[in-house]
């Protein structure tokens, strides 16, 4: 396993990397390590004496590493540093957004004047690009794909609505000096949304001249519009108009409440019926993991050692609540050697909880790095049959697991092995045909890989999946042993009728086993002979 997957090491789904190579920054956002432009906005606030940096530079630095992994690469890019204070405006915003009663989100800020000629022609620029004409919408973010081509074509229709205010557009010239305003807008993503915004921003008589736009990993959208428009340089008006105007023309925006995953909420809860722990009898100790949008403590209830798996406060959403409630619905109905134990949950709170048993070994990630990699051919299969049989079971129950990679697989004595984080998983009935969205991506099968993406020479986990979509493979060891090599040959077949099922790769490994303990018992045996004839020569 090479160095460049440690990012594969948190059990959660991660957003593609995009390159920056005008920062020098081996990657940015959606999970990746820590980057440059990280360092410069932290090392900026220390120097800047910010109070909650100073008090505690250790927790805030793992909060800012929380607040860029939920947002894509070119968040990152955007940033200028000598505006390091935007970032904890942006974490502040997103954080008052989690909490349903202060959605949706408007901040409104005076950014500076602008003196024009009366007869020079308007030099806003339009939604898709900014001063310095770059492409600042979600066209980074997608590269192109289908959610990206809607929204431009959302963005023209309301830049034609912009364009023919021919009246406010010439009132702004007339005046002489235009009052730049920085407008940041953040609540539930969903498809549409810009087409609303840029429609508000019209109706109240702001010309948009640069949108920069985001979706973070948990479901939430923050968009900072810089405009020009409003007469003066207050700010308290323009917000109250934008509020106004949002609540009688957009009443969506205000309820942006998606009633598809409230219902699901429900149904979920229905379904999972009692499954309550009491949240007093559980005594939490170390942290032992961290992901996107939860953390896993070790622990003890009733005395017994348990994982105590939390959705942090500021990810609660519908979307959060979904993919919870989906992991204890299925946790609760499961029951395997090769799945982790579920023992309880506690839903009525905000804070959301999930226990299970704690699987002393850590996860298969870090075994393997801690094996330096190097393990006998007896241990490897009786790992991968352990897994095999977990999923062969999961399979058979008809759940599909959608994330299965080592850091998602967890140890106990024995080099026992138990499926975990069932949170991306469904059963097939539910939201038809897999989809990339959902998942690791180095991990993905190569018919759910479908992008428009140039691979770089250090390849992230989203264009390792592209290069596995083209047909590109790992080449194996010569030293794999032949009839494993096949097999691994035969599991990432292009064509996924032809890859075995696990019941199949089951009974191909436990055969693999025989063959090989009863290989290692004739060795033994023969090894005993030469020693007994040895003894009897020597008499």
């Amino acid at each position: 396993m090479e160095d460049d997957d440690i990012e594969e090491g948190v059990g959660e789904s991660s957003w593609p990397a995009a390159a920056a190579a005008d920062r020098g920054a081996s990657s940015a956002g959606g999970g990746g390590g820590y980057t440059d432009i990280r360092k410069e906005i932290f090392d900026r606030l220390m120097a800047m004496g910010i109070d909650e940096v100073v008090s505690d530079p250790t927790a805030f630095r793992e909060q800012l590493d929380r607040h860029f992994e939920r947002l894509p690469a070119s968040y990152s890019i955007d940033l200028d540093v000598e505006k390091a204070e935007d970032v904890l405006l942006h974490r502040k915003i997103l954080n008052e957004c989690a909490d349903p009663d202060k959605r949706p989100v408007f901040h409104v800020r005076f950014l500076r004047e602008q003196r024009t000629h009366l007869d020079s022609e308007d030099k806003s620029l339009d939604h898709s690009t900014s001063e310095n004409g770059n492409s600042t919408l979600r066209e980074a973010e997608f590269g192109g794909s289908e959610p990206c081509e809607r929204m431009m074509e959302d963005l023209n229709l309301d830049r034609r609505k912009v364009a023919d205010d021919s009246e406010a557009s010439s009132a702004r010239r007339d005046e002489g000096i235009l009052h730049i305003h920085e407008i940041i807008f953040s609540t539930i993503d969903k498809t549409k949304l810009l087409a609303q915004l840029s429609a508000l921003l019209s109706e109240v008589g702001l010309n948009i001249r640069e949108a920069h736009v985001f979706s973070t990993t948990d479901g939430f959208c923050l968009d900072v519009f810089v405009v020009d428009g409003w007469k003066t340089e207050e700010t308290d008006g323009l917000l109250q108009s934008l509020k106004e105007t949002a609540a009688r023309n957009h009443p969506s925006l205000s309820n942006p409440t998606n009633s598809a995953a409230s219902e699901r909420i429900l149904e979920l809860q229905e379904k999972i019926g009692d499954s309550n722990v009491d949240r007093n009898l559980l005594q939490i100790r170390e942290k032992i993991a961290s992901g996107s949008s939860g953390d896993l403590f070790r622990g003890t209830y009733h005395g017994v050692d348990v994982a105590i798996k939390f959705l942090r406060a500021e990810h609660v959403n519908d979307s959060s609540k979904v993919e919870f409630l989906q992991e204890i619905m299925i946790l609760k109905s499961v029951n395997h050697d090769n799945v982790v134990q579920f023992y309880g949950a506690c839903t009525k709170q905000r804070k959301y909880v999930i226990v299970t048993e704690y699987m002393p070994g850590g996860n298969l990630y870090d075994f393997l790095h801690k094996q330096k990699n190097t393990l006998d051919l007896t241990v490897v299969l009786r790992i991968a049959i352990g897994i095999s049989k977990g999923m062969d079971y999961l399979h058979q129950n008809n759940i599909i697991h959608r994330d299965l990679k080592t850091a998602n697989l967890l140890m106990g004595s024995d080099h026992v092995v138990k499926i975990a984080d069932f949170g991306v998983s469904r059963h097939p009935s539910q939201e038809g045909d897999m989809t990339a969205e959902t998942g690791t991506y180095r991990w993905m099968a190569p018919e759910v890989c479908e992008f428009l993406l140039i691979p770089y020479e250090n390849l992230t986990p989203l264009q390792a999946a592209l290069w596995v979509r083209q047909g590109m493979r790992l080449e194996i060891p010569s030293w794999v042993h032949p009839r494993l090599s096949k097999l691994i040959q035969q599991c990432w077949d292009e064509n996924p009728n032809l890859r075995p099922s696990f019941s199949e790769i089951t009974a191909e490994l436990e055969d693999m086993s025989r063959h090989l303990q009863a290989s290692k018992g004739t060795k033994r045996h023969s090894k005993a002979k030469v020693h007994k004839k040895s003894q009897r020569q020597i008499e």
